[in-house]
């Protein structure tokens, strides 16, 4: 798949390290929702996709035109909250999802936290992450900061 490549396939398209958000729109437009505020444009996927077996969320981050950052998160129904309906049980089998797709892409992290697991690559890094403050969990993939 080339997740340790900071590659994600989508539908045959490839979203990647160095990519522009010209480049983005122009393969992606009428997949996403659009949230642009200065130099910082968002992407979200109107609908989950279904990357490696697992129906992820979306969210694409570029700053400055150039892409920084992307978030993954179970799309499963079963498992989402809601602030009448909330379940510890669902945060953590959201996460444990997480981090078994990651091992099962890319074998052992090179770091466990508590809150994450973490892989370090040249082009930046990727995350299992748990925020226990707000409750959230998802996958990020960061970019390290490309010279324009």
């Amino acid at each position: 798949m080339g997740l340790d490549e900071g590659k994600i396939i989508i539908n045959n398209k490839e979203i990647f390290h160095g990519m522009s958000s010209g480049s983005f729109i122009n393969i992606f437009s009428s997949e996403v929702n659009s949230y642009v505020n200065g130099d910082i444009e968002r992407y979200n996927f109107k609908n989950p996709q279904i990357i490696d077996g697992l129906p992820l969320w979306l969210r694409i981050v570029f700053k400055k035109k150039c892409i920084s950052s992307i978030e993954l998160k179970n799309a499963d129904p079963k498992l989402k909250n809601s602030y009448d309906n909330w379940s510890e049980d669902k945060i953590e089998l959201k996460r444990k999802s997480h981090d078994e797709w990651l091992i099962n892409q890319l074998g052992e992290p090179t770091e466990r936290k508590l809150a994450c697991i973490k892989y370090d690559y040249t082009w930046g890094e990727i995350l299992s992450y748990f925020d226990p403050k707000s409750g959230d969990t998802g996958i990020a993939i960061n970019y390290h900061k490309q010279d324009a």
